[in-house]
């Protein structure tokens, strides 16, 4: 499936702008541009394979271009979604859909499954983070903690409580992910193949931007909590969890770089913990314009070798990142739980967006949550004047003997 990008820039600072200012029109306006801008994007690449298969009715051609063999009964259920969106009544027919008991009514978890797939395929954070798929459960059980010694000797009260004390319950159905797409009617004569391909662009990528922006500066409120978030701070249940306190960092050298990572080597209660590479995500600008040349040095033999760390160091790209904060941590230490809603209710159709004569809008939802292990995870920084790299010359002074 060729890759449908939404998180440009420009795209990326507006909805992330939107979502800071905690204005909800705002934040309708970000996102519905966003999904008209794919909703373009799909409907022009899927111009010139439509023609294709008109003349020749091959569904090869189709597999051969990254569309999906559909399943039977994914075949099935995207034509009673076709018929339902075509109907006079839609509405009412998406209602027999979603309170129907028949299990062909269900939208397949393979549907799912497979955006899922390309969330991690196409997207370099999301590849990075812990994604848990959690299904239709709405409770995980988690360790808390990167590591706790067993102990021996009889089970004892205090013995029991540590254990337990290092579980914690996250509740994947405390918060709602919702993603709509708009469809021409027009479309819905191509057939259950192209609406596959249309359905998961659009739920990809609105997914793929909104966990990314979510592990990026989820606040905690109705949404995960992004690594950037101070969880010492006060909670507030309008604005959520503080931003942490940037460090300020002026160069990749191997005794300030050092100290950084000093400050990952413990967790909150004080314990070791043990790392062998961590990552630093910032946004394109500020790679090419700072984190680029402060890794970059021009070697003997006439080449550049860049990304250059002291310390094994992979460089993830996020636009929604903000400008000279970028984040420095340990990925495997975040975990995103990513579930679906109750099974007949994974699609549906959206009231708040009219059905129009020539357009039917329908929405998917689900249900996630993510979090760091605990708040030394991830260290904000604050690169406004980070030098960029230059190779040090040490110039040895030697008496001269006179005669």
């Amino acid at each position: 499936m060729p890759v449908f990008m939404l998180n440009t820039t420009d795209t990326a600072r507006q909805l992330r702008e939107a979502y800071e200012s905690n204005d909800t029109k705002k934040v309708e306006a970000a996102w519905e541009a966003a999904q008209q801008a794919v909703a373009n994007q799909v409907q022009q690449n899927m111009a010139k394979d439509l023609r294709e298969y008109q003349r020749t009715q091959d569904r090869q051609v189709l597999a051969q271009r990254g569309y999906r063999t559909l399943t039977a009964q994914e075949e099935k259920w995207y034509q009673k979604v076709i018929t339902a969106l075509k109907g006079s009544t839609p509405k009412q027919s998406f209602v027999e859909i979603i309170n129907s008991d028949n299990e062909e009514d269900i939208m397949p978890s393979t549907i799912f499954e497979d955006v899922f797939r390309n969330l991690e395929q196409e997207h370099p954070l999301l590849k990075n983070i812990n994604m848990q798929p959690v299904g239709y459960l709405t409770k995980w059980i988690r360790n808390k903690r990167s590591a706790q010694t067993a102990v021996w000797g009889p089970i004892t009260a205090a013995v029991e409580k540590e254990i337990t004390g290092g579980l914690d319950v996250v509740d994947v159905k405390q918060n709602k992910l919702s993603c709509f797409a708009i469809l021409e009617l027009g479309m819905l004569d191509l057939g259950p193949i192209f609406l596959d391909r249309y359905i998961r662009a659009c739920i990809g990528e609105a997914m793929a931007c909104a966990l990314e922006m979510a592990f990026v500066c989820g606040n905690g409120v109705n949404q995960p909590i992004g690594a950037d978030r101070d969880l010492s701070s006060d909670y507030s249940p309008s604005t959520g969890w503080k931003q942490k306190t940037p460090v300020e960092v002026t160069s990749f050298a191997p005794s300030e770089y050092g100290a950084l990572l000093s400050m990952l080597a413990k967790d909150e209660d004080g314990n070791s913990r043990s790392f062998s590479k961590v990552a630093i995500i910032c946004n394109l600008t500020d790679y090419l314009t700072k984190i680029m040349p402060a890794t970059t040095v021009l070697t003997a033999g006439g080449t550049y070798a860049n990304n250059l760390f002291p310390f094994p160091t992979d460089v993830i790209v996020s636009n929604f990142v903000s400008d000279n904060k970028p984040l420095l941590g340990l990925m495997d230490e975040y975990t995103m739980y990513v579930g679906q809603s109750r099974r007949n209710n994974v699609i549906e159709y959206d009231d708040s967006v009219k059905f129009l004569e020539d357009q039917r809008v329908f929405k998917v939802v689900n249900y996630a949550d993510g979090r760091a292990s605990d708040n030394t995870c991830f260290i904000l920084l604050d690169i406004t004047n980070l030098d960029p790299a230059y190779i040090t010359v040490y110039q040895m002074n030697q008496a001269v003997e006179t005669a």
